[in-house]
């Protein structure tokens, strides 16, 4: 979640350990082309968890690219289930030029439901994200799901048991959710995957861009103390992810972000 495109988990895996990394996230779609006993073993002898992965298909675009991805889900599905990575997660675009908020919500509605039932079917949980700073909204035709309510109307429309959020404190914070909000999610189990970040100082929120961003506790301009306190009342222990989107980091040595990130998540750490 760095930004260090192209690596091979292989190479990531010794300095994972070097740093005190508890687990790794897949790129399933890659990993899939290996034998699934070979790769569980690989993270086993290491002690490293299982991290979950990205939803391996492109469902915002024309209905034919949806289609394709859907061809390859199913075989990504039976490889994470005998690997045992049973979470799985993808956001959501908050505005669009074409599609007005009923239509846009229909089309999520149903292609994220055949998506879910799938994984479901594979017993994997499916994390959906918002994207909450105004201003990924700002200057387009249509606004769509941006916040936790117009999330959770999606998901209760799609229905599966398997669905739930991949909650980031910069969609959270910036979206105007606050540690109250946290009695509006259901219980542990919606909770699929964390994201952790701070935001840059001295920028009105309006004014804040989605891939500028800092380490966890690098500005103090988002709220983590309050949102760590609301995943500890749900006892959540699921996976936690440094994702900075920060040029600063991806300028320096592959390891010496992975050493940064770890500090400044061990900074943050309740």
């Amino acid at each position: 979640m760095l930004g260090f495109g192209g690596r091979k988990i292989e190479d990531d895996i010794p300095l994972a350990l070097k740093y005190g990394y508890e687990g790794i996230i897949i790129d399933i779609f890659e990993e899939s082309k290996k034998d699934p006993q070979q790769f569980k073993d690989l993270l086993d002898k290491n002690n490293l968890k299982n991290g979950g992965f990205g939803l391996p298909l492109e469902y915002r675009q024309s209905e034919e690219t949806f289609e394709e991805g859907m061809k390859i889900l199913p075989a990504c599905c039976e490889f994470a289930r005998k690997i045992g990575s049973d979470r799985c997660i993808t956001w959501i675009i908050p505005s669009s030029e074409t599609l007005d908020y009923k239509s846009n919500f229909e089309l999520h509605k149903t292609r994220l439901t055949k998506v879910a039932k799938i994984l479901e079917d594979h017993g994997i949980r499916f994390g959906l994200e918002f994207v909450g700073p105004p201003g990924e909204r700002k200057g387009k035709k249509y606004e769509f799901i941006h916040n936790l309510d117009t999330l959770n109307e999606l998901i209760s429309a799609i229905g599966t048991s398997n669905l739930g959020y991949l909650l980031d404190v910069w969609h959270w914070d910036l979206a105007g959710q606050s540690y109250e909000d946290f009695k509006k999610i259901p219980g542990k189990e919606w909770i699929v995957m964390v994201h952790i970040n701070d935001a840059p100082k001295g920028i009105a929120v309006d004014e804040q861009k989605d891939l500028i961003r800092e380490l966890p506790g690098a500005t103090g301009v988002l709220k983590i103390a309050d949102f760590f306190r609301g995943l500890q009342q749900f006892k959540y222990d699921g996976p936690v992810y440094v994702e900075p989107f920060s040029a600063a980091l991806k300028a320096m040595p592959f390891e010496d972000a992975l050493k940064e990130a770890k500090a400044a998540m061990d900074k943050v750490w309740p």
